[in-house]
């Protein structure tokens, strides 16, 4: 990584930081806003602040040790690297998936218990984890393609949740006069936001790992410029504009007022407190 690059980087971890740290305190603060339908938004937003505030700069910052074999100390490098990126991906997905259960059965799905959530939210994390394990241990030339095929697999479950979704709501119009559902398809259009954001920062990098390796280099010597850290900042970016998509009722109004505290902490409007519900 080219000394031009770090300040881009740094500044870019940084607002991944302070934007999903912000989120969840409003989340944490914020009582009514954590609802079954927001568990595995919530649960992204941790992911999307871990790749910011540790993934990231071990990615950048820390070169990793070359070995001709397999080392444990290669092995928890690479597994604390690949954890919370494969686990903001992973996320999406079930986010998706979430919501297309949410559309295709309603009813059922107001049904779905906290405890289920937290399994799935477990479940995630565990999957993820292995997953940070598995990779390393393949050889150096192959884990460029499994990363470009995982994030292939997640483009592929977006769309194909997301398509379905959409044929669902524009069939079926006269159904959303029902407050409930009427409440659950505006949070799969909302979601739809978030996912199709970071479907375009994802997909440039999983396309260009699966080019064979000697033609990025090419690239990047024909062209003179670093392909592989422009493509890793527009990556980074998922992690930004997840929680900026987020569109719920109250959320932005929260953020407000969370920031606006922060802010200004000696600025008390006692009329407020008479007008809240």
């Amino acid at each position: 990584m080219t000394p031009v690059w770090s300040p881009v980087f740094m500044t870019e971890f940084l607002v991944i930081s302070i934007i999903n740290g912000i989120t969840i305190a409003a989340f944490a603060r914020i009582r009514h806003l954590r609802k079954r339908s927001t568990y595995l938004i919530i649960n992204l937003t941790v992911a999307d602040l871990l790749v910011g505030a540790v993934a990231g700069p071990l990615f950048v910052f820390c070169k990793d040790e070359k070995s001709d074999g397999f080392t444990l100390t290669r092995l928890i490098f690479w597994t604390i690297k690949l954890t919370f990126p494969i686990a903001s991906q992973i996320n999406l997905s079930l986010i998706s998936l979430e919501r297309l259960h949410a559309t295709l059965f309603p009813f059922r799905h107001c049904l779905i218990t906290k405890r289920l959530y937290f399994k799935i939210i477990v479940g995630s994390w565990l999957v993820s984890f292995f997953l940070a394990i598995v990779l390393p241990i393949l050889p150096q030339g192959a884990l460029p393609y499994a990363w470009a095929s995982f994030g292939a697999v997640t483009l592929i479950v977006l769309a194909v949740c997301y398509i379905i979704i959409i044929v669902n709501v524009q069939r079926r119009p006269h159904s959303q006069h029902h407050g409930s559902i009427h409440t659950e398809r505006k949070l799969s259009v909302t979601l739809l936001m978030v996912t199709g954001a970071s479907v375009l920062t994802i997909l440039p990098l999983a396309v260009y790992k699966s080019i064979p390796v000697d033609l990025p280099k090419k690239l990047s010597n024909t062209s003179g410029v670093d392909i592989d850290a422009v493509l890793f900042v527009i990556y980074l970016a998922s992690s930004i504009v997840n929680p900026l998509a987020i569109r719920m009722q109250g959320f932005r109004k929260a953020i407000r007022n969370l920031v606006c505290k922060s802010t200004e902490p000696t600025r008390v409007n006692p009329l407020q407190l008479h007008t809240m519900p």
